[in-house]
């Protein structure tokens, strides 16, 4: 499953304001916010038990600027415009 997270630690992310989806969605104070990939657990784990199950939507630890941290589904994340 090599490629399945699309997003990398401390990247910036733009949350968006909506989605399709309905899978951990972020609070919304956060919507339209700017935010930082936080450190997790994001390795490869195809042919291992912990492999995602194909159609699985990946989350994403989220540091959004002013403090909190709230975990998000990639549905929800935009990558930040460049100077973001």
């Amino acid at each position: 499953m090599a490629g399945v997270y699309n997003f990398q630690v401390n990247q910036r992310v733009r949350i968006k304001t909506a989605s399709e989806s309905n899978h951990k969605p972020p609070t919304e104070s956060v919507k339209g916010a700017l935010g930082t990939i936080a450190p997790q657990m994001t390795d490869d784990w195809a042919g291992t038990l912990l492999e995602l199950d194909s159609g699985t939507i990946v989350t994403y630890y989220v540091m959004i600027d002013g403090g909190t941290t709230e975990l998000i589904a990639a549905d929800w994340l935009d990558r930040a415009s460049a100077g973001e």
